[in-house]
């Protein structure tokens, strides 16, 4: 049972970027840069300033419906959530494809070069999906070969 949980948590936050963008109709999906201080995601990292002002808004990773919300908390609260100090609301910097986070990276890649690779903790959908289903069939076959088989 905790499995599954573990599951649709991970699915959860491995949404976030595609949520962020949809929502503001960026061009591009963020990295996970946006909210992680490292590119693969993971936990604890995710203390950018931008991830500080989600959660600060009410942002649940376990609750899509709150991106939408937090956005627009974040947004209506002006400049007293302006990550790199530039006079600018994050989200207002966001809807125009530039990163709100100190020293940040840009998220739409240059023409003619990839984007970057993102490892783990932080998946497009169908990225996320089979991931998930890595985990599963691994801990369902170390199972198995425990004897811990279903009961």
């Amino acid at each position: 049972m905790s499995l599954f949980l573990f599951v649709g948590v991970a699915h959860a936050l491995s949404n976030l970027p595609g949520d962020v963008s949809t929502y503001l109709g960026m061009e591009c999906v963020p990295s996970c840069l946006l909210c992680h201080t490292s590119p693969a995601g993971g936990s604890g990292t995710a203390s950018q300033p931008f991830a500080e002002a989600l959660l600060a808004e009410g942002l649940l990773i376990s609750d899509a419906a709150s991106t939408g919300a937090s956005l627009d908390a974040v947004l209506a609260a002006g400049t007293a959530y302006d990550g790199n100090a530039d006079g600018v609301n994050d989200v207002a910097e966001l809807t125009v494809g530039e990163n709100p986070n100190p020293d940040g990276i840009d998220f739409c890649p240059v023409e003619g070069e990839a984007p970057p690779q993102i490892e783990r903790g932080c998946f497009s959908g169908g990225e996320a999906a089979a991931g998930a289903v890595g985990v599963l069939v691994t801990a369902l076959s170390l199972r198995r070969r425990r004897g811990g088989g279903p009961s």
